[in-house]
């Protein structure tokens, strides 16, 4: 079955009932919270925020596998993995931190953060009738093409730390966290321009879960080259210790995956993507631990997980309601303005600002390590409640105009480019400040796409027939 076809089965997006529903859901949790302690606070958000997101993911996945292959919702469960999943399990050592009022009024900027997503994806008017494609299906060559030039830019900066030594490179891989050679520095130099240019590798996931939706399109030399480079880069991500890193390799991966493929099995997505997200859970619990000494001195005999563990963003999140205004005036546009020069290299300006004037490490009281509290710390730093109000309304609307992409069926590369957005739209649950520097690859694949595949194959109109 082709593309076309799967095109004409494709449903129209429906969002009004699961936003009701996620609305409706915040609301009930909120009145039933708890007050005891802030285990108990953070606990029962974390059950009624699932619950409801888990529903309206339901109703939504009812149309189809592809249906809940949207940006707004990754964003929403990239969100509630970096808040309250973690307080499904006992967190022990977070029950003494904070007063169970302070963790309730963090609980409700939290929530106004997922429902101001929900509410965002309803204020971009919806277009009557489909636009022309922008992009015509692309040919599996320049598909291939497309894989390899993203993968030999993104690997060139470390490549050439190590002197083209593969081996040397696999086996700085497995020593501690930052003591690798293509490691950059804090702020900086003309060489780290070559490692902006590694964010290319943020490509090769979602490209090659196109060339694995689409096998038969590909020769067998051309899938064991995808096969060995992804696999090769997912132990990259797995080895440097980043999470969120790791997460998003698959999350595009799987998502381009199922965009592209023809013929897609309800249950046996959801068989796959539950046995990928419980792996995930696992890899990304020991990673914490084996990233301060390094794969190689790691043993799972000595060094078991304990609880699960993200990065106790509720708890920051609540310091800083606790802190703005009280101790701090809110930042105002300087959040914002941060968020927009922080793509530019130091190189190229090195008067370019250090930090925030008031850091979220200073809140907490960190000095060795940087901390992220989610878009909704920031934006409440940045503005109070109605910050956070607006921040995800934004975001919620940037959703769904991206949203549109995927309409155009027609063509895998619109998909493929469509999918690479999810790493933006991940990252910036985690800090609005790295926005503007992870749609840079998608940007990069948007110019290939308009400057080299347009040139080569004319536009269609996604009602034009592909032929089979």
């Amino acid at each position: 079955m082709g593309n076309a076809a799967c095109a004409r089965r494709f449903p129209k997006q429906t969002t009004k009932t699961s936003t009701v529903i996620i609305l409706v859901g915040l609301l009930l949790t909120y009145l039933a919270l708890p007050s005891d302690n802030l285990g108990n606070v953070f606990a029962g958000a974390a059950l009624g925020i699932g619950l409801s997101l888990a529903i309206a993911t339901v109703i939504d996945g009812a149309a189809g596998v592809r249906a809940i292959i949207r940006v707004d919702i990754v964003m929403l469960w990239v969100l509630y993995g970096l808040t309250f999943l973690e307080f499904l399990f006992p967190q022990p050592a977070a029950e003494n931190l904070l007063s169970s009022d302070l963790a309730t009024k963090g609980v409700l900027a939290a929530m106004l953060g997922f429902a101001g997503i929900a509410i965002g994806r309803h204020l971009v008017p919806r277009r009557r009738k489909a636009n022309p494609a922008f992009f015509a299906d692309v040919a599996p060559r320049n598909i291939f093409l497309l894989f390899v030039m993203a993968a030999s830019l993104g690997y060139f900066h470390i490549l050439l730390s190590v002197d083209f030594d593969v081996f040397e490179m696999f086996r700085q891989m497995t020593l501690p966290r930052f003591s690798q050679s293509w490691t950059r520095g804090r702020y900086g130099d003309a060489s780290a321009l070559l490692a902006e240019i590694g964010a290319l590798l943020y490509l090769v996931p979602p490209v090659a879960g196109l060339i694995y939706a689409r096998a038969k399109e590909f020769g067998i030399l051309q899938k064991f080259v995808v096969t060995v480079v992804l696999l090769a880069t997912l132990y990259y991500a797995f080895s440097s210790g980043t999470r969120s890193i790791l997460a998003v390799y698959v999350i595009t991966f799987f998502g381009a995956y199922y965009l592209t493929k023809p013929k897609i099995n309800l249950w046996q997505a959801a068989a796959q993507g539950t046995v990928a997200l419980i792996i995930l859970l696992l890899v990304t619990s020991y990673m914490l631990v084996f990233r301060e000494a390094g794969v190689s001195s790691f043993s799972f005999a000595d060094r078991p997980p304990g609880s699960l563990y993200i990065d106790n963003n509720m708890v920051v999140l609540a310091q800083i309601t606790g802190a703005f205004p009280a101790v701090h005036d809110f930042l105002g546009f300087e959040i914002p303005y941060s968020a927009l020069v922080h793509p530019i290299p130091r190189a190229l300006w090195p008067e370019k600002p250090e930090a925030l004037s008031v850091t979220i490490e200073s809140i907490v009281g960190v000095v060795q390590s940087t901390i992220a509290c989610t878009f909704i710390g920031e934006a409440y730093m940045m503005g109070g409640m109605l910050g956070v109000g607006l921040v995800a309304m934004f975001f919620g609307a940037a959703a769904e105009m991206w949203n549109r992409l995927r309409q155009d069926q027609n063509s895998a590369f619109s998909q493929v480019l469509y999918t690479s957005g999810f790493l933006c739209a991940a990252i910036s649950m985690r800090s609005m400040l790295w926005t503007t520097v992870t749609m840079l690859p998608t940007m990069a694949l948007w110019f290939y796409g308009r400057l080299w595949l347009r040139r080569a194959t004319p536009a269609r109109t996604s009602s034009s027939p592909k032929p089979h």
